[in-house]
């Protein structure tokens, strides 16, 4: 009896516990919402997918464009009965590249991969004429890396952070810009 309880000690003791990893939660009521003088609000996605190395946006199920379209969509909010707020994604591009870790210890992996993520949008301001009254360009770059023998999930959950983040550097920049270079229109 105490040799049984003695073995099932030994087995529920070295047991592992399970990792269990967070999904990242996109809330656009956390960024920042930009009130603008237009009637209208038009969204162009001018940045086309690239399908060849090192680009990997396309193989998500919610690449950044989708995640900053819906910011758009839901932050950006115009007020009023003239102007024309236009929109245009030029960038919104995820490479991954596989780099040598310079800086890994005697255990540490010697390969990892390097994940890069741009955002390059134009905001231009129209008067009822289509006259161009105001407009500013932002951009955002972030960069992080991954071990390159990790899960899948690991590997959702690091590119999904590296979205989050850059999502929140780039509408902070954005607000920035359109509040210097658009001053008079925003509410």
């Amino acid at each position: 009896m105490k040799i049984r309880f003695f073995i099932l000690f030994i087995l529920f003791y070295s047991c592992e516990p399970i990792e269990i990893i967070e999904p990242v939660v996109f809330d656009n009521s956390q960024l920042k919402i930009i009130t603008i003088s237009a009637e209208n609000l038009e969204i162009n996605q001018l940045y086309e997918t690239k399908f060849a190395d090192p680009y990997i946006d396309h193989s998500m199920g919610n690449p950044p464009v989708k995640r900053l379209k819906s910011w758009m969509n839901e932050n950006i909010i115009t007020i009023g009965n003239e102007n024309k707020l236009k929109i245009n994604i030029l960038d919104a591009s995820l490479k991954k590249t596989e780099q040598n870790n310079e800086n890994a210890k005697k255990f540490d992996e010697k390969v990892v991969y390097k994940y890069e993520l741009f955002f390059l949008v134009e905001y231009n301001l129209f008067d009822n004429a289509g006259f161009l009254i105001a407009n500013t360009t932002a951009e955002g770059f972030r960069s992080t890396t991954s071990g390159k023998y990790i899960s899948i999930q690991e590997t959702e959950k690091i590119i999904d952070d590296l979205i989050l983040l850059s999502l929140i550097e780039f509408t902070n920049e954005s607000k920035k810009l359109i509040d210097v270079y658009m001053k008079g229109y925003i509410l």
